[in-house]
């Protein structure tokens, strides 16, 4: 018998008749070549393993955010951490495309053996014979089969180990030395954010319609990927602890409060490293995000009573710079999380977020040195100040009654008459009601809930508007027909101050008669409430006013 010569150029051991052989993976374009985690829960399972960076140097403090050796014969699964040896990933097709190629050079030796088998058979045979045998055997040789393999989207290099990789969603760790990634990722994102707004600013003004398309799809890129980032860490989180029972994931990261409470069940808060100026940017930017998405950038009474350079009815102002710092302040969580699956804090710095540019505070208490422009009111500078110093004093955000003594001695140092004056503006604009007293300089106000609405979100930091509609999202949610404040208050965990304002929207929509009284006590403004299917149409109908869709 011949020699197999196609297949001995594969052979990689044995000895005799008994042959081992192997096949090197198809690898893309850029050398990669393809792995699949054997774990069926890791979505996508998918990605790609490149070669290492020759340059790269891998620092001490690295190592001890890895799960292995690099360049060991294992592979981590870079969507779930699984570790396990570097033949567990094969990729089925990688595997099927070396059965082919063995299968084709098996063939080839055989076809060569049988020619020559078979050859001078044809001369040795006499044409004046009884019998003649004739043997044709082609001369066209099979191709060899050809598989191509593409470069993923996501391409990475891990910045502790070096190794090049690509993957179809967001790794949390590198597949090499298993070392946590999600900050990296997230910052891959950024950087093409970047380079949107990059490319919106080089339009020229006769192309301003399509740079504003570009920077609203910035935008929404930037919170797209924060979202989806703080899923899988989520998740991931979840895996590691199959004690903890929770609801599927709607929604809840595009909001801060919400992914809170998500988080609280391991006792972490992603945000705790944000300065309130950075929390109150980032609250304001997802809630562009949605005017953007949402409302064709259409400014909403939602999104104008938060944002106080916004005006109804008119677009949404994008600025390229505010976009890099919604980035930056996004990566900053990131990080948060990235050092808390990692355990300790990535010894390679990436950009630092960008400043938050001067403005009013998440918890801004200095309401005589607020800018006119911050409260979206047309109303005189004493009266936004004396809208201000109700919102700010009021301990439980109910319209409790604020004696003219107290108005007196707030602003001792005002004209008497322009006091007046700017307590009437604030009641012709419907933010509160007076009772004139006898014997007293100025009236016994008691603000509205319109009040709270045009002064919390500079105040206090937060929205009515939005915050009833998270309320509304937990009823509707719920099975119960009966709501208590008290079990509805606990369950979002909010200031009391916070609570007020934001529910005694949602009981505004509630029929009369399913409304207790009064608690004639604080802290809540009434017991209870009962739902009735009348209700939650009225309740999905605000959440469609207020959110635009």
């Amino acid at each position: 018998m011949g020699r197999m010569r196609n297949l001995e150029r594969l052979r990689t051991g044995g000895s005799g008749s008994k042959m081992t052989v192997g096949v090197p993976p198809p690898r893309t374009p850029s050398g990669r070549v393809y792995r699949y985690s054997p774990k069926e829960d890791a979505h996508p399972r998918h990605f790609l393993l490149g070669e290492v960076n020759a340059k790269f140097t891998i620092v001490d403090a690295a190592r001890s955010r890895m799960k292995l050796e690099p360049r060991s014969p294992q592979t981590v699964c870079p969507y779930s951490g699984y570790v396990g040896l570097d033949a567990e990933f094969n990729h089925p097709d990688d595997m099927k495309a070396a059965v082919e190629l063995v299968k084709h050079a098996a063939m080839s030796d055989v076809e060569e053996m049988l020619a020559s088998a078979f050859k001078g058979l044809n001369n040795r045979s006499s044409r004046n014979s009884l019998v003649r045998i004739e043997a044709k055997v082609s001369s066209r040789p099979r191709p060899k089969p050809r598989f191509s393999r593409r470069d993923l989207l996501r391409e990475m290099e891990c910045d502790h180990c070096g190794r090049d990789y690509g993957v179809y969603a967001i790794a949390l760790f590198c597949p090499d030395c298993g070392a946590p990634n999600l900050r990296l990722h997230f910052s891959r994102e950024c950087k093409l954010v970047g380079e949107q707004v990059e490319l919106a600013d080089t339009l020229s003004s006769d192309r301003q319609e399509l740079a504003y398309r570009l920077l609203g799809n910035a935008h929404e890129d930037v919170l797209t990927a924060f979202e989806a980032t703080l899923k899988v860490a989520y998740h991931y989180a979840l895996s590691q602890r199959p004690e903890i029972k929770a609801k599927p994931v709607k929604n809840e990261f595009q909001n801060v409060d919400f992914g809170r409470d998500r988080f609280s069940a391991f006792d972490f808060d992603p945000y705790d490293n944000l300065s309130a100026d950075e929390l109150a940017v980032l609250r304001l930017n997802i809630q562009k995000r949605h005017i953007i998405g949402h409302n064709l950038g259409v400014v909403d009474a939602k999104f104008a009573k938060q944002a106080t350079d916004a005006k109804i009815g008119e677009t949404v102002h994008l600025i390229g710079q505010d976009i890099i710092q919604f980035a930056s302040i996004g990566q900053k969580v990131i990080d948060r999380l990235d050092e808390w699956i990692g355990g300790t804090t990535s010894p390679k710095p990436l950009n630092p977020p960008a400043p938050v540019p001067d403005g009013p505070a998440a918890d801004k208490k200095d309401n005589q040195q607020m800018s006119d422009t911050e409260i979206d009111i047309d109303v005189s500078s004493l009266a936004k100040k004396i809208g201000t110093w109700i919102a700010t004093t009021s301990e439980f955000g109910l319209p409790d009654p604020i004696g003219g003594n107290d108005i007196e001695q707030a602003f001792a140092g005002e004209e008497a008459r322009l006091v007046e004056e700017a307590l009437a503006e604030l009641e012709a604009e419907g933010l509160l009601t007076s009772t004139a007293l006898m014997n007293a300089k100025f009236p016994r106000v008691r603000p509205t809930l319109d009040l709270f609405a045009v002064f919390d979100p500079v105040v206090v930091g937060f929205t009515p508007f939005i915050d009833a509609g998270e309320l509304i999202d937990l009823i509707l949610d719920g099975t119960m027909d009966s709501v208590r404040l008290s079990d509805l208050h606990e369950k979002t965990g909010w200031a009391i101050r916070r609570f007020n304002p934001a529910v005694s929207y949602v009981i505004s929509l509630i029929e009369d008669g399913r409304v207790s009284g009064e608690t004639g006590s604080h802290p809540y403004p009434v017991r209870y409430f009962s739902v009735a299917a009348p209700d939650r149409v009225e309740m999905r109908a605000f959440l469609k006013r207020t959110r635009g869709s």
